[in-house]
This record gives C-alpha cells, sequence and structure tokens, in this order.
C-alpha cells in the first residue's frame, strides 16, 4: 500500500511517502510566485496554483492513501481542485485532513505513522 503525508501552504508542499522500510521526503513549490514582493496576504495568482496543484497530483497519482496537513485553506482548496479536474479519483484517495501549523519533518512523519498506524 503505498501512503502519502503531504504538509502543504499557499506556497510549498512537502511530500513524504511513508513505507515499512523508511520514508521518501520529496518537495514542491509555487512556481514563478514572487515571494519578496506580495504581501502577507495575497496569494499567488491563479495561474500558478493550477499549476502547483497540478504538479502536486501528478506526485500523488499513485497513492493509495493520502493525509493532507496544513495551517491553512491550501489543503481544503487542493482537494477542490482534484475533485473538479481530471484528478478526480485522486480525491478519494485523501483518508484525513488535520490542521498542522509548522511542524519538522520529524512531527510529520509521527503524525504520519500513527494515523496509517505503522
Amino acid at each position: 500500500m503505498i501512503q502519502y503525508v503531504v504538509w502543504m501552504d499557499s506556497e510549498k508542499a512537502h511530500l513524504f511517502n511513508v513505507k515499512t522500510s523508511g520514508v521518501e521526503k520529496s518537495n514542491l513549490s509555487v512556481h514563478g510566485a514572487d515571494h519578496h514582493t506580495r504581501s502577507k496576504n495575497d496569494l499567488p495568482e491563479a495561474a500558478h496554483l493550477e499549476h502547483f496543484y497540478r504538479d502536486l497530483a501528478t506526485k500523488l497519482k499513485d497513492a493509495d492513501q493520502i493525509l493532507i496537513l496544513g495551517p491553512g485553506l491550501s489543503k481544503n482548496h487542493f482537494k477542490t481542485h482534484l475533485e473538479t479536474h481530471h484528478t478526480a479519483g485522486l480525491a478519494s484517495k485523501i483518508v484525513g485532513m488535520e490542521n498542522s501549523d509548522h511542524p519538522t519533518d520529524n512531527q510529520i512523519i509521527a503524525s504520519a505513522k500513527k494515523f496509517f498506524k505503522h
């Protein structure tokens, strides 16, 4: 069974493929977002988010179960994206969504192992 935990916000995602033999981590960020000139309350342009969500869905395409963590609404927006685009089958693989501020990698992995009961 291929299980992923994803921590995400509107600018980046950290993906952890949780296996019995260990954890593989990869990162993804919004392409082309200018993090230095926009205000804290502005969202990156919709086109950037669409590309980000497509790339994230591609990385998760083989998942059997997905746990999504994050501090804001990005996890909900990503789920909606999956439900309304060609990746709709992937939305059914989401087994949990939890609020999580900015945990360390070890805290994310611990949450994943507890959630997936490894």
